[in-house]
């Protein structure tokens, strides 16, 4: 009898027993999870920000900015608009802050630059939409 139909065999079953090995279960790890889940948060009470430093204008921030989850000892998004004294944009940060760093909002002139600064900061999940203009 040739030896072929023997290597044959052997090359099969290590083939097949590959195969059963890449198929057994494992754990899941939270990162697994969130991975799986993108409705589950990183921790209880998790929230998201868009997060942008220095667009060209609200636009192009929300446009291309990621939606990350923000950190635990963040509880605010906040939103930093900066535009000339005509009105134009001159760049927009979105970020994630804790409440030390959203205690100032509203609109300053930034007399240096001749530039008008608006900065808001909403609780938790609420979108950072700036009111300027429709949906800006």
């Amino acid at each position: 009898m040739h030896p072929w139909p023997k290597v044959a065999w052997v090359l099969l079953l290590t083939l097949f027993s590959d195969w059963l090995r890449t198929a057994l279960s494992r754990d899941f790890t939270i990162k697994d999870i969130i991975y799986l889940h993108p409705s589950t948060t990183p921790y209880p009470g998790g929230f998201k920000c868009f997060t942008c430093e220095s667009a060209v204008d609200n636009f192009d921030c929300n446009r291309w900015a990621p939606d990350m989850y923000c950190p635990r000892e963040t509880r605010y998004c906040y939103t930093r608009h900066k535009m000339a004294a005509a009105g134009a944009s001159v760049s927009v940060t979105k970020r994630c802050v804790a409440l030390d760093d959203c205690l100032y909002t509203g609109c300053s002139d930034v007399y240096d630059q001749g530039h008008r600064v608006r900065g808001s900061a909403r609780p938790d999940d609420w979108r950072q939409w700036s009111g300027f203009g429709p949906r800006s």
